[in-house]
């Protein structure tokens, strides 16, 4: 579902960022059309060196307010021993690959799929 109800108003979710070009279909990674999907060119986001830094793309899909918030919420999955996939718990890193990554932020569930550049 799309759109979900918090505090007597509608609010958007996003529940997959695509970053690049995924390597395999978003249909075989079991995407469904009625979910939100933001997609991201890595020339929107990445820095003068060419990496992409994860905050940033939060930031960019409206995740967070800025990356000093995520830098608050780094600090305490670092702390969390419920988050045990290690990509997932941090949040202050480059995106240095291919990767498909579960998060949960607070009440925001989505995932992060980054393909080729």
């Amino acid at each position: 579902m799309p759109l979900m109800w918090y505090n007597g108003s509608i609010m958007s979710t996003v529940e997959n960022i695509v970053l690049g070009t995924p390597i395999v279909s978003l249909d075989d990674l079991g995407v469904r059309p009625d979910e939100i999907t933001t997609f991201v060119d890595f020339e929107e986001i990445e820095n003068e060196d060419g990496e992409v830094f994860l905050p940033v793309l939060l930031k960019h899909c409206g995740i967070f307010e800025s990356t000093s918030k995520v830098k608050q919420a780094h600090r305490q999955r670092i702390k969390s021993t419920k988050i045990k996939d290690e990509l997932s718990r941090n949040l202050w890193r480059n995106i240095d690959g291919f990767e498909v990554t579960h998060f949960k932020i607070g009440k925001r569930i989505f995932w992060l799929i980054v393909g080729e550049r």
